[in-house]
């Protein structure tokens, strides 16, 4: 497997935005879309979004933001997707690792995550790669799912 992890391009959109359509929703997809294009469009403080590509193919995605009133040291992870066809291969921890090592670059301390506490395979994953949980705000999400916030230290 020749996997590429690069900078996402504008161009990237349509692909990344079926990749978490399939992998999240309809809805997540669009917002992503938008996200990323404003990212792009260097509405945040600071932000970054970075693809997996096998054989020139789009597999995933990841980034990162932070607002301008967000704590200088800290960034919180963006839309994080693996095409479910390409799931349990690792690729999802080679992004992962790639964006802490971007992040940690440019003078980043910390990484924060917010997810549902539904997402069980989220979570393991996170705690694999040396998360800890630091809040939670109960029912938060249209599933009735808490609001989990993750933390790690670089």
């Amino acid at each position: 497997m020749d996997l590429k992890i690069r900078k996402m391009k504008i161009s990237d959109l349509p692909s990344i935005e079926k990749i978490i359509q399939r992998t999240l929703s309809i809805v997540d997809a669009k917002k992503a879309k938008k996200d990323m294009a404003d990212q792009s469009n260097n509405l945040y403080a600071a932000g970054g979004n970075y693809v997996a590509e096998i054989n020139k193919k789009i597999v995933g995605v990841i980034g990162y933001w932070r607002l301008g009133h967000h704590a200088k040291k800290a960034v919180w992870l963006d839309w994080f997707a693996v095409d479910r066809e390409y799931q349990n291969k690792g690729i999802g921890s080679k992004l992962f690792l790639y964006l802490i090592t971007q992040i940690k670059k440019k003078g980043y301390e910390m990484l924060c995550i917010e997810k549902s506490s539904k997402d069980i395979s989220a979570q393991f994953f996170y705690n694999k790669h040396g998360f800890v949980e630091f809040g939670k705000i109960g029912n938060y999400w249209e599933d009735t799912g808490d609001l989990v916030l993750l933390v790690k230290h670089l």
